[in-house]
């Protein structure tokens, strides 16, 4: 059996399994199962061709350059989503979008590192696929650690096709993070005073211990006013230590919500 051969009826073992897990199981449970068995996979495709002979040029460069990025992009998608999902298991929902958008960042980023080999791959294009697809003792680091089964720039194309993975991935999660906080009612409410006035109320009720017996944190109080309210609050730190050197009073906007809290109690 030629090695095309067999890495097709790889792909459709992979595609058969990966579509068994269960849409109900547990997102961490269920990538890790589709990780360890994809490793399992590209093991086999590693013993297979450790003693095949290529027919070709053609047909080593179609294998690197086709067949086996298309596995390793796998490998390398679950194992980012693996890690993502463990990572958004500990967090809330603003922190988890925040990584979304530094991830992207950084897809964006390996991207423009490669730019010239992205836009070789994503093209089709073929006029250097034996410098890049063929074993041509040519120095290279690779994951594989074993020339024999890398060209060095397959796995580079495996994680190309990764970062199209992830990104399409990344996104569809923001899609429906988004969605979920524009259907909560915690969104409907809008501040539309000042950032300083508000930093103002939270340090205030933190300094009254109002939270969880006065264990919450300055930083768990902000982000919880930032959802409720729709707003980014930015350096709220530094607007607090600015508050000190006020001229007149620290506390403004405190001082007015009291003042016109006692003249509603005697107009109503």
């Amino acid at each position: 059996m030629d090695i095309l051969t067999f890495s097709k009826q790889l792909e459709s073992r992979m595609k058969e399994r990966l579509e068994e897990f269960d849409a109900d199981q547990n997102e961490i449970l269920k990538v890790g199962h589709a990780l360890t068995f994809i490793r399992e996979i590209i093991t086999e495709l590693k013993q297979f061709s450790s003693t095949y002979k290529f027919a070709s040029e053609s047909e080593e460069v179609t294998f690197f350059k086709d067949v086996k990025p298309v596995f390793l992009s796998q490998f390398f998608y679950y194992k980012k989503v693996f890690a993502l999902r463990l990572f958004d298991s500990f967090k809330d929902v603003k922190t988890r979008q925040a990584n979304y958008y530094k991830i992207l960042q950084q897809l964006e980023r390996f991207v423009q590192k490669n730019l010239e080999f992205y836009e070789y791959c994503m093209t089709n294009t073929t006029y250097l696929d034996k410098h890049y697809f063929t074993r041509n003792q040519q120095n290279h680091k690779s994951i594989d650690r074993d020339e024999k089964f890398s060209t060095g720039y397959d796995t580079k194309l495996a994680k190309i096709l990764a970062t199209e993975l992830l990104k399409k991935y990344i996104l569809e999660l923001l899609k429906k993070s988004q969605a979920d906080r524009s259907t909560d009612t915690s969104t409907t409410l809008t501040w539309t005073g000042s950032k300083t006035d508000l930093i103002e109320i939270i340090y205030a009720l933190h300094s009254a211990d109002v939270f969880n017996n006065g264990t919450a944190n300055i930083k768990v109080i902000a982000s919880a006013f930032e959802d409720v309210f729709n707003i980014s609050l930015g350096d709220y730190y530094r607007t607090f230590q600015d508050m000190r050197i006020r001229k007149r009073s620290q506390t403004p906007f405190l001082d007015t919500l009291k003042e016109r809290f006692i003249g509603r109690l005697y107009t109503e």
